[in-house]
């Protein structure tokens, strides 16, 4: 940034609010953590050529408790850039940055300090004792607002200033605007694609501000983010490095990978010691550009050390003299620096398994733990069980190329290794484990089984181990956490099974656990950019990017500085799907592209199709078709290129989608299908049910209801037997909507309370609360307003308890005061319905705003007053047409015309209510296609045209009966007597006028509804059936 101020001077207003903006979001990661910086300057904040700024240089970064002193009393800090506390040796926390920050600010808006003077000392004393000058007044053109920010960070007292760094942002966009917001597909009666899932995260329509922030911390800010009260990390942690080979003797390179893998395990495990696992060290060394076969010193050691956050370090050397191996290790304990040396010998190659066993007693020695920690990790100790030297040499090259993704070459090593040793049932266990990631199902299945079986006599550990993986390659869910939860218990330290089993919570929608699990693993490996990238993840999935940006920045400031590529561009997709959330679209393309450029760069195809995806799915859902199936089309030939039938099912399933959106249902319908085969091929069950979905909502959309019922009934039979608490109840709440829009109301709640009771058991609150939304929805539409307004009450309840402002609250906030205007009480109402208004208008989400208007246009229609109604009604077309969302346009226009009905323009109205109907019935919206029905029949009536106005009250009721939509029946019955009544068959009518007004007092006698029959629309039509129900005459 200094070499930037003195090219340019100053920078424009926007681009210096920009930059804030990022070193705000560093700053409150740090203070997040404890971290005060103390040492910010335009030199310490490093810009890349897209903008990204990363804040360096942590050098003298403390604690908060501590003051601005050191113990000799020289202050800590660059003067020019001291806060006032600072400068006098206080006490500093957060609020200290924020001061500097603001010297900062001022200086890329103006050019120049705020503070000058002819001495050091001079300057330190005017920010103690004089305000500065605010910015617009050097330059009037300045943004006030921005001016304004600077002059609250420059405030002398702390108090006064802002007290977060998230406050700044806030004032920062907020002024300018732009508040961001979630925006996703609009609710309606219909069926919501992917309601609930991660793959439509990215689609969104407002105008993003905010870049990604990278954050270098050289202290100890990662130590102390995830640790909860009561949760330790173990007492000793401790890497077992690769052997270096010192025989020249290349045959034997074998052999150094396998001594560390093999005393990994033998050293045995505790709860009090956490062992670094092999996939972990091999990230790490890759990382650091280091061979297995590399020689250490004391600075690479320490290196290995920090990233992999081992307090002890085991590497060591080994060479042949004959037959004779001799192997010389080192134990180092960093943290009390201590060294011991040890040594083993193997007469021959044979008795290698004997020569690792001695070695790990003398690890265990070694180790600053109790005796009786001592004696459990004797106890828990063990070695892949084969006494085949070549056996293990074949395995041990297996887990190397597994692990770097070389499946093919894995899968012939492991089948060495089970031949050598038939009874080698790790080794098998691995075999299935390849063939599963090579899409061999069956292989994958029966080599799981021999494993499974060949491990009956075997330790504790190893079973559970062998049991666990059978578990997921069979894809039994529940019985593979069981596996992983047992696992976990008899190997406490081991970070990768608490990483597989994290894996496994979050799959299957469980993240309360997997996020208590990856926290567990981050406070034993504060530097896993793999936890830190699961636990950015999983916070995009419980609804909070915000919270999981914190961790996917921390992870990209590692791979930064690890200068690791490929983990860079996978943080990068991250971090695009996050800002997707988030309603900032821009930003999201910008990291899925810069993702995109690194993957283009190191030649990760697989990769390159993933970020197109993504970017497809983005422009696809900002309206910019064209260029998105641009992006589609390039996915789907670099994965049909490369072979990867996996992502060409995922990319053709959201293919389709698009083109569903989009109305080509045909096109749809032939990608999906195609789509269907190939994850039917590859035995991919999970997304078999999504396809399946898919397909079946592309028939909702297309009006064929039967065929929609028939996909979505075999999504829930896979989901349902693979066990996935979240995606079965995806398909129950599918399959709902489907009943509800074939009038079978009692099916749908069915469906409805299933779903309900899958997310309530699974911990899922937010989904819980939407389908207890949905369920009131129902209600309302059967007239049973009071339970209606009780189900959305304790949807908004729970809304407001996970303060979230997204579209969702803003949906049940106007459903909920809609649901309330029904009932009645539209008084009650107007402060939810007016809170949405706001909420959907800082959104910038014109859908959900035209669907508040029409609903507060209702509230008002109901307590009579039509001409406020109707402008209401007006305003949400004219939303409605700025957002192009047909179905709240339509809604809009079906108010208009119940409006003119009851203004006395029933006669224009008429048209306008049969082409309404009729569209209505085409975008599958049945409850407002029978309400046109029922004000069609009334403006009929109105305009003495009787017999068409029989002959859709005949229609009407037939199609109303049967889901008990209570307030529609009542209207009809009453309609049809005043039609028989007017047309000479008045003998006929007094039963309906009676079935009428017990319709309208069952409605009234619901708690919270006895208002209901008091409205506008109702009272009269009770009054009238309650005159005529005994055939009285005029």
């Amino acid at each position: 940034m200094r070499s930037l101020l003195r090219q340019k001077g100053r920078l424009a207003p926007e681009e210096a609010r920009a930059i804030i903006a990022q070193v705000c979001q560093a700053l409150e990661a740090a203070h997040a953590e404890g971290v005060v910086h103390r040492d910010l300057k335009p030199q310490n904040i490093m810009l890349d050529s897209q903008g990204r700024a990363t804040v360096m240089d942590f050098g003298i970064a403390r604690s908060m408790e501590l003051t601005g002193m050191t113990q000799t009393g020289a202050l800590l800090g660059t003067p020019d850039y001291m806060s006032p506390e600072q400068a006098k040796g206080q006490e500093v926390d957060a609020r200290s940055d924020l001061f500097t920050l603001g010297i900062i600010f001022y200086e890329l808006l103006t050019g120049k300090t705020p503070y000058r003077a002819d001495t050091v000392l001079g300057t330190l004393l005017k920010r103690t004792q004089e305000r500065a000058r605010p910015p617009h007044e050097l330059d009037p053109d300045l943004p006030r607002y921005l001016s304004d920010v600077v002059v609250r960070c420059l405030e002398i007292d702390p108090q006064l200033r802002y007290q977060s760094a998230s406050e700044i942002i806030s004032d920062l966009e907020t002024q300018r605007g732009t508040r961001p917001g979630l925006s996703v597909a609009l609710h309606k009666p219909g069926v919501r694609r992917a309601m609930f899932s991660l793959a439509g995260l990215g689609v969104a329509v407002a105008l993003a501000l905010l870049l990604v922030v990278g954050l270098v911390v050289r202290s100890k800010l990662s130590d102390r983010s995830t640790t909860k009260p009561g949760q330790a990390a173990p007492a000793v942690s401790l890497a077992i490095l690769p052997f270096r080979n010192a025989s020249g003797d290349p045959s034997l390179d074998w052999l150094g990978p396998e001594l560390a893998e093999l005393l990994s395990t033998d050293v045995g495990q505790s709860p009090s010691l956490r062992t670094v696992s092999s996939d972990r060290l091999h990230q790490i060394l890759h990382d650091l550009q280091l061979t297995p076969n590399a020689a250490l010193d004391p600075t690479t050691i320490r290196r290995v050390a920090e990233f992999s956050s081992a307090q002890t370090v085991v590497w060591g050397r080994y060479a042949r003299f004959g037959d004779q191996i001799r192997i010389d290790a080192t134990v180092e304990d960093l943290k009390r620096d201590r060294t011991a040396t040890m040594k083993a010998e193997a007469p021959n190659a044979n008795a290698i398994p004997g020569a690792v066993d001695t070695l790990a007693q003398a690890i265990r020695e070694n180790l600053a733990l109790s005796a009786s920690v001592l004696k459990e990790l004797q106890a828990q100790a063990f070695k892949p069980s084969s006494n085949s030297l070549p056996a293990l040499r074949d395995y041990n090259d297996g887990l190397q190329l597994l692990r770097q993704g070389h499946n093919l070459e894995a899968q012939k090593r492991f089948e060495a290794s089970t031949k050598e040793d038939s009874g080698f049932a790790l080794a098998y266990a691995k075999l299935a484990q390849t063939y599963a990631n090579l899409g061999g199902d069956s292989e994958a299945e029966r080599y799981s089984r021999k494993a499974v079986d060949l491990s009956e006599k075997l330790p504790a550990q190893e079973k559970y181990r062998i049991a666990a993986s059978h578990a997921r390659i069979m894809k039994d869910y529940p019985k593979a956490i069981e596996s992983y939860e047992n696992l976990a218990k008899v190997a406490p330290g081991d970070t990768d099974v608490q990483s597989t089993l994290a894996r496994l919570y979050e799959e299957t929608g469980a993240f309360d656990r997997a996020r208590d699990l990856y926290a567990k693993v981050l406070t034993s490996d504060p530097k896993s950019v793999d936890a830190l990238l699961a636990m950015g993840r999983v916070e995009i999935e419980k609804d909070n990017p915000s919270g999981g940006l914190d961790y996917l920045n921390r992870a990209l400031s590692l791979a930064i500085e690890l200068d690791n590529q490929e983990e860079k561009a996978a943080i990068l997709q991250a971090i695009g799907v996050a800002y997707g959330v988030m309603n900032k679209p821009e930003d999201a393309l910008r990291n899925y592209r810069q993702s995109l450029e690194i993957k283009r760069r190191i030649g990760k195809k697989r990769g390159m199709a993933e970020s197109l995806h993504a970017i497809a799915q983005l422009e696809d859902g900002l309206g910019r078709s064209q260029v998105a199936l641009k992006d589609y089309t390039e996915a789907l030939q670099l994965e049909r290129e490369i072979g990867d039938s996996k992502g060409t099912g995922d990319t053709l399933i959201d293919f389709g989608n698009s083109y569903n959106d989009h109305g080509q249902y045909d096109r749809a319908l032939s990608l999906l299908q195609e789509a269907l085969q190939i994850e039917r091929d590859a035995g991919n069950e999970s997304q078999v049910g999504l396809c399946l979905n898919s397909i079946g909502n592309t028939y909702f959309s297309k009006g064929d209801f039967v065929d929609a019922r028939t996909y979505f009934e075999q999504a829930l039979t896979i989901r349902e037997k693979l066990k996935v608490p979240g995606d079965t109840a995806d398909a129950l709440h599918n399959l709902a909507e489907t009943a509800s829009n074939v009038g079978e109301y009692d099916q749908a709640l069915k469906y409805y309370l299933r779903a309900l009771d899958l997310r309530r058991s699974s911990g899922d609150k937010r989904r819980a609360a939407i389908e207890s939304y949905s369920v009131g929805t129902l209600f309302e539409n059967q007239g049973r307003y009071g339970a209606a307004v009780t189900s959305k009450e304790e949807a908004l309840k729970t809304f407001r308890e996970l303060g979230e402002r997204s579209f969702w609250m803003a949906e049940i906030l106007s459903g909920y005061g809609h649901a309330l205007a029904e009932a009645g009480r539209g008084e009650e109402a107007q402060k939810s319905l007016d809170e949405a208004l706001s909420l959907a208008r800082e959104l910038k989400n014109d859908a959900m705003v035209s669907q508040v208007l029409n609903f507060q246009g209702d509230s008002f229609f109901w307590r009579g007053h039509l001409t406020a109604a109707r402008r209401l009604y007006d305003r949400a077309l004219e939303a409605a047409s700025r957002s192009k969302d047909r179905s709240k346009a339509l809604l809009s226009k079906v108010n208009l015309a119940k409006a003119a009905v009851k203004e006395g323009r029933s006669r224009e109205a008429v048209s306008l209510l049969r082409g309404l109907g009729q569209e209505a019935d085409t975008q599958g919206l049945r409850y407002l296609s029978l309400e046109c029905s029922t004000y069609l029949a009334e403006a009929l009536v109105n305009t003495r045209d009787y017999p068409h106005a029989r002959q859709e009250l005949d229609r009407a009721l037939g199609k109303a009966e049967k889901p008990g939509l209570r307030a529609l029946l009542a209207k009809d019955q009453y309609l049809l007597g005043t039609t028989l009544r007017l047309s000479g068959n008045a003998s006929d009518a007094p039963g309906h006028y009676r079935e009428a007004l017990r319709l309208l007092d069952d409605i009234r006698k619901e708690p919270g509804a006895d208002k209901a029959v008091q409205r506008a629309d109702l009272s009269p039509v009770y009054t009238e059936c309650a005159r005529w129900s005994r055939g009285a005459t005029p």
